[in-house]
């Protein structure tokens, strides 16, 4: 479970197959092997990690269904920790699941800037 509050800004590094590698440096402060860390909003487990990056593994339906896809050495990225039982909630619950991919169809005209 997530808070939705990003605490971080990563950026990708690699995605060679099925493993990207994530420069960061707050949510690895007390990362450990089998982590959930949400990676634009996306859950993803911690299966590496060293001075100043992590891996995950990452399936196909999570490739089809996120931005992951697309990354480039150097794209930015929002990072957060799963929350912990004892932790203060300064957001939402979410999951970090993600069901389906939907698109924009028209601009809301309200949030012109």
């Amino acid at each position: 479970m997530f808070t939705g509050i990003v605490e971080e800004i990563g950026s990708v590094e690699a995605l060679n197959g099925s493993r990207v590698r994530i420069a960061a440096s707050v949510v690895l402060e007390d990362a450990h092997l089998g982590d959930s860390i949400a990676v634009n909003g996306c859950c993803l487990t911690v299966v590496a990690f060293g001075d100043g990056w992590w891996q995950a593994d990452v399936t196909a339906e999570t490739l089809s269904r996120t931005n992951l896809a697309t990354a480039q050495p150097g794209d930015p990225v929002n990072l957060e920790r799963a929350v912990r039982l004892a932790d203060r909630l300064g957001g939402h619950l979410v999951q970090g699941h993600v069901d389906a991919v939907g698109r924009v169809s028209s601009p809301c005209p309200d949030l012109a800037v």
